[in-house]
């Protein structure tokens, strides 16, 4: 791996190993040896308990070379970019290595950080070394151990030593004096971390530096025993040194000593030497630490619990009085605070407030801690309960959100903490954990001592909930007066008006002018907070809305970095809940732009049954349609079942919404199910396309087509001539939006079969929305003159843009009508995979779409781009398919589709 350095190449190499099995000293090693090799060698270390702050490890890591310090709110981005910055400035001098040790203990902003560091930095001569527990239940390390780069990542797993092994380095460790250690040896593991730590306490004398933290040596009795002779040969003074030492669980600075014993430098001088000539602390740079982990562990286990409690207190209070960040020390004071401990809830709010930001996961442990100390006044308790309960929803806990908010709602401590709670129930979309909602929403919005922002925001909000789920389907009256009540007392308030007017506006059919309101959304999110207020729910609401309308007014390039930017905060920020609501809108984008097959892997990530904030039903809904849609194009016959069934079962529901979506759905499905609509179903998806949106997702111009089509397919002429006028007229009312104009050409010309309006539509959908362009190709070969050049011209070109899309729905559509003109046509290689191959020989639709491209001569690269997906992905999928057919090359490969598919296509 340091070959690949010097070659200007990077790489990682990953140690895994249990306790006390040489990882550190490995590490050590490969440092050194990257030293004598003219290598720059970085190295860090997490550590046990999180009281440290994020990124610490990696900022220890650059050392004095780094001035990125995680010292207030928002700093810690500064240190990831600074963090980034700082390693590629010194790849270009010499080759780096960056060893990481006890990865376990590492933040969950460190191993992001890593996952993200190692691929985007892997064009650089640079190393990293990283070294974790095996066989650990640590998602966050076990997802970055996953992500490292493959190709460029060996593995090193470390074993314990066999008893021979370990009898040899006991030997060489203490001579004649191997013997002693003989009885202890069953406990030791055969770990060798803790045979030398055993042979330096036998041998009396000061082991050698041992790196990392955390550790915990298999000798924990032996050590205890050891450890306890030692302390009886201390003095006084030494002893309680290296007592009080051993309460802490950060290295010991000589001041902080100083001011814990009560006395000057001078005083613990002699004690301290005392205390390092036994062995049992060393001097590590301007700090003293435990010789080990275990070490440690053992003279704590000497403390009573009470006294080792009053020391840490004493210590973290020291502390907190010299400035250090109360989000530094929330973990330890967790652990040391009893109930009723205002100043432990005092630091613990403080942290959270501080943490939230950058992650609600790490906010919520906080707050739950203070909860738990509050529980002695249940006003108290309930008041950070009702702060609790959106990070929650955040961080991906919704069961234990509703039965905190259900808590508070049954007894509120205060008017003001009730109408809170109300709001942030508003904001997740889900129906209140409690009867009677109606009524406490009249009670929050009434009441004297809530204050003003708070009212207008919940009026807003409430509103804006009840848009999104289909509950308020008056644009004028009841929206408006409720506006109108709403006096924009705080910028987020005036946010959520802006997204109510331009919702309003778009079931005027004011497309224009919803995109007009909608356009203050990102300047108004800097202006609520730059840390925080991207990342409030009516936020991100609002940027999902803007978001579609500009994917629906053809600029979807600016719709794309909106959806892109949002996913990415909602990682970085560790907020999964937010995940599906943003996955749905880029699969959308995907849908629109002719991407099928990276479109329905976004549906497939968003999954149902997933809830974010600001989601209900309606959100549910939303991603049906676009499930729907993808499996109409795509003809994915198993898909289209599913979406058939899931129609029903939203026809079968009482949200009006959900109705109106299950009937555009069975639309969707009708072609396949061979069924007409009935005048319910036609009138039911009318409305669903009349009302603009579903939930943040606004519905396609271009869906007004397809009504049409299907309104004529049941013989409802009045009900196409309808939906036509409607086209015409939402044009009309939008002259800035093209893809309006030119669906409403493309309806009129299929209800009129007129073959150059379609044409016309055709040309005026353009290449931004390629399937509307190609079944507005089909449909003026179907109205033209048969049998003309024309028609098969039209026919040709529409599946040439199908195929390209990976709509093999439409495309063997197509395929028909060109066999009525005698024209038999192969399926593309840049296609899904064909009904012909449909399931051959067990492989799934991604394995086929790979095999067809391979099979027809496409290099790994190309068949990366046409499917859009990472050659990474290509390659896997690769090997999957010749393990499942048996095979071992392409060329074999190639030889068995043209055998078993090409050739039954070519005689069907």
């Amino acid at each position: 791996m340091l070959g690949l350095v010097h070659h200007r190449e990077g790489g990682v190499l990953w140690v895994e190993g249990p306790a006390d099995a040489g990882k550190s000293r490995l590490l050590t090693e490969a440092a050194q040896e990257a030293a004598v090799a003219g290598a720059l060698a970085l190295t860090g270390s997490g550590t046990a308990g999180g009281a440290l702050p994020p990124l610490t490890p990696l900022i220890d890591a650059l050392g004095p070379v780094s001035t990125a310090r995680g010292t207030g709110p928002g700093s810690p981005y500064e240190s990831v970019r600074g963090v980034e910055d700082r390693l590629r400035t010194l790849a270009r001098g010499r080759p780096l290595v960056v060893t990481l040790d006890d990865v376990q203990h590492c933040d969950d902003l460190t191993l992001r950080t890593v996952s993200t560091l190692t691929a985007r930095l892997s064009a650089l001569p640079l190393l990293w070394v990283l070294a974790s527990r095996s066989h650990l239940d640590v998602p966050a390390v076990e997802a970055l151990r996953c992500a490292l780069p493959a190709g460029r990542t060996s593995r090193l797993e470390l074993a314990p030593w066999e008893p021979d092994a370990v009898r040899l380095l006991i030997a060489d460790l203490l001579g004649p004096r191997s013997g002693e250690a003989e009885p202890y040896l069953p406990l030791l593991g055969g770990m060798p971390g803790a045979v030398r730590q055993l042979c330096a306490l036998l041998a009396d004398e000061e082991p050698g530096p041992v790196r990392g933290r955390g550790h915990r040596a298999g000798s924990g009795t032996v050590a205890r025993n050891l450890v306890a002779h030692r302390l009886d040969r201390l003095t006084r003074n030494a002893r309680d040194l290296v007592l009080t030492a051993s309460a802490l669980d950060a290295a010991l600075g000589v001041r902080h000593l100083c001011r814990l014993l009560d006395s000057r430098e001078s005083t613990v001088l002699q004690p301290l030497r005392e205390v390092l000539a036994a062995g049992l602390m060393r001097a590590d740079e301007d700090q003293f630490v435990f010789a080990h982990p275990s070490v440690r562990d053992a003279v704590a286990a000497t403390l009573p619990p009470p006294l080792s409690r009053s020391l840490r207190r004493r210590s973290i209070d020291l502390r907190l009085a010299e400035g250090t960040s109360p989000a530094t020390l929330a973990a330890e004071i967790a652990e040391v605070a009893e109930p009723g401990d205002e100043p432990a809830l005092r630091v613990l709010e403080s942290a959270a407030r501080e943490l939230a930001p950058l992650s609600p996961s790490g906010a919520a442990a906080h707050l739950r801690r203070a909860v738990d100390l509050s529980r002695t006044d249940p006003p108290r308790r309930l008041r950070l309960a009702a702060k609790l309960v959106p990070l929650l929803w955040e961080s991906g806990e919704p069961e234990e959100a509703r039965a905190l908010a259900r808590e508070v709602l049954r007894a509120p401590p205060d008017a003001a903490t009730h109408a809170r709670v109300c709001l942030e129930l508003i904001r997740t979309g889900g129906p209140f954990p409690v009867p009677h909602a109606e009524a406490h929403l009249r009670r929050a919005l009434h009441h004297h001592d809530v204050p003003l922002a708070v009212k207008d925001q919940l009026l807003s909000t409430t509103l804006l909930h009840r848009l999104l789920t289909g509950e308020a389907e008056e644009a004028g009256g009841a929206v408006a007066g409720s506006m109108a009540r709403a006096r924009g007392t705080h910028p987020l308030n005036d946010l959520t008006q802006r997204t109510l007017r331009s919702m309003s506006a778009c079931h005027r059919q004011r497309w224009t002018e919803a995109l007009a309101h909608s356009e203050p959304v990102p300047a108004k999110a800097a202006e609520l907070d730059p840390a925080h207020g991207p990342a409030l729910p009516e936020v991100v609401l609002s940027t999902a809305w803007r978001a579609a309308l500009l994917g629906l007014s053809g600029a979807g390039r600016a719709a794309t970095d909106l959806v892109e930017e949002g996913l990415a905060d909602a990682r970085r920020r560790g907020r999964p809940a937010y995940l599906p609501l943003w996955r749905t809108a880029r699969a959308r984008l995907m849908l629109d732009g002719g991407r099928l097959v990276e479109a329905a892997q976004e549906v497939v990530a968003a999954g149902p049954g997933s809830r974010a904030p600001g989601t209900s039903a309606a959100s549910d809904a939303a991603l049906a349609c676009v499930r729907a849609r993808i499996a109409h194009h795509t003809g994915d016959n198993a898909e289209l079942e599913e979406c058939a069934a899931l129609a029903e079962g939203l026809l079968a529901g009482d949200d009006p919404q959900s109705y109106r979506a299950g009937a555009w759905i069975a639309l969707l499905t009708a072609g396949y199910r061979d069924r007409a609509l009935t005048h319910q179903r036609l009138a039911a998806a009318t409305d669903h396309l009349r009302r603009g949106f579903v939930h943040t997702t606004c519905v396609d111009a271009g869906d007004v087509v397809l009504l049409v089509a299907a309104a004529l397919d049941s013989g409802r002429r009045e009900v196409a001539a309808a939906a036509v006028d409607f086209a015409e007229e939402r044009a009309t009312l939008n002259p800035g939006i093209a893809l309006f104009a030119a669906a409403a050409s493309h309806a009129r010309g299929l209800f009129a079969r007129d073959a150059e309006l379609l044409a016309g539509a055709a040309e005026a959908h353009g290449d931004t929305r390629p399937l509307l362009r190609a079944r507005a190709l089909e449909d003026a070969g179907a109205c033209s003159p048969e049998p003309s050049g024309a028609a098969l011209s039209r026919f040709e070109e529409a599946l040439r843009r199908y195929e390209a899309c990976g709509a093999e729905g439409d495309a063997r559509r197509v395929r028909g009508r060109l066999r009525a003109f005698g024209v038999r046509t192969l399926p593309s290689a840049g296609t899904a995979a064909p009904a012909a191959d449909a399931g051959w020989r067990g492989l799934s639709g991604s394995e086929l779409s790979v095999a067809r491209l391979i099979a027809h001569g496409a290099t790994n690269r190309e068949a990366a781009q046409r499917l859009f997906l990472s050659p990474h992905t290509v390659n896997t999928h690769l090997r999957h398919v010749f393990v499942k057919l048996g095979i071992r090359s392409r060329v074999q490969l190639a030889r068995l589709y043209a055998r078993e598919i090409d050739s039954r296509g070519a005689s069907a």
